[in-house]
């Protein structure tokens, strides 16, 4: 059996992540999903409120939104064919397509919460993405996104022996004060995962935006 490497999964291999028998990848990955799931709890949504997962992979985060709030209206999008194969079977409630996420088929102003996490590092026209995730998001709505402390990661894969590196299919690497910039909405929150240590020692950034 081929070694699954935690520290970079395929697409086909997202699900081991979760059902790791590493306990601390577990745990990473699943408090990840679950403080999204608790922002957004305490932002009170309305009955039948919208939230998008984009690049939703196998739909973990929106089982885990449903399980807390299943009054709501979920969707999800992924380009991986395979990712919304079994984003179907996990989470059939929801309405999940295969799409580019530089050009989301919704409308303006369409959702009450967007989601990005583990997203923006592995695509080339961040920026185009992040323009479409505020477009669809509704005035006053919340738009969260997670990305990886790169330096971080590398030299994890450094100390454990991985190669190459830098993890694959990684190609761009961001520091919370850039994507604040880039993402130009009103700042909410900030979370360093998975201690609350600063950013450098962290593993993953969770940040908050609420669009005007």
């Amino acid at each position: 059996m081929a070694r699954i490497d935690h520290l970079y999964m395929p697409d086909e291999n997202m699900d081991s992540l979760y059902t790791s028998q590493n306990a601390l990848v577990r745990f990473v990955h699943s408090q990840r999903l679950d403080k999204i799931v608790e922002f957004v709890a305490k932002a009170n949504l309305p009955k039948g409120a919208r939230i998008l997962d984009a690049g939703c992979g196998e739909g973990h985060l929106i089982q885990r939104f449903h399980q807390q709030m299943p009054l709501h209206e979920y969707f999800g999008v992924d380009i991986m064919d395979n990712a919304v194969r079994q984003s179907h079977e996990r989470v059939p409630f929801a309405q999940v397509k295969r799409m580019d996420l530089d050009s989301l088929q919704f409308p303006d102003n369409y959702f009450d919460v967007v989601t990005c996490t583990e997203v923006l590092e592995h695509v080339y026209e961040y920026q185009d993405v992040i323009a479409e995730l505020t477009r669809v998001l509704k005035p006053n709505g919340l738009l969260i996104i997670t990305h990886p402390n790169e330096v971080l990661w590398t030299f994890s894969r450094l100390l454990l022996g991985r190669r190459p590196l830098r993890v694959p299919d990684h190609v761009n690497a961001f520091v919370p004060g850039f994507m604040k910039r880039r993402v130009g909405l009103r700042v909410m929150a900030q979370q360093n995962l998975p201690f609350g240590l600063p950013f450098g020692l962290s593993l993953t950034c969770l940040l908050a935006f609420q669009k005007k």
